[in-house]
């Protein structure tokens, strides 16, 4: 896997990100739409993430990945709370929010480190 593939794969789930808050913006489902990117970001990650792990023949799990798993498994259960029944009460409106945003902080993060650095190979 090449950077540039890399990059191409970023700007499109930050164009879905950014068009998710403009749709939902627009029909005045904002949470609702946030929650649907949060799920499938997260499951994603998560899918991806336990793939990657299983071809790591010894894994030691460190803090830093027990934080972002937690973290990310919390941003799921509010989306799918969001998603089912739950998406006006405020604590899981704030969740959603937080880890919206997060996810948008650590894409352009991602961007920016792809753009700066230039990488022969990825894995």
């Amino acid at each position: 896997m090449t950077d540039t593939t890399v990059i191409i794969a970023l700007v499109i789930v930050l164009i879905c990100h950014l068009a998710a808050i403009s749709i939902g913006h627009k029909t005045k489902k904002t949470a609702l739409s946030i929650a649907y990117v949060n799920a499938v970001f997260v499951i994603g990650m998560l899918i991806f993430w336990a793939v990657d792990t299983v071809n790591i023949k010894t894994h030691y799990f460190e803090t830093r990945e027990w934080f972002v798993l937690g973290f990310e498994v919390c941003v799921l259960l509010c989306a799918i709370s969001s998603i089912t029944k739950f998406y006006n009460k405020t604590f899981v409106k704030i969740l959603n929010y937080i880890g919206f945003w997060l996810h948008v902080l650590a894409l352009v993060g991602m961007l920016v480190f792809m753009w700066w650095f230039k990488l022969e190979r990825l894995y």
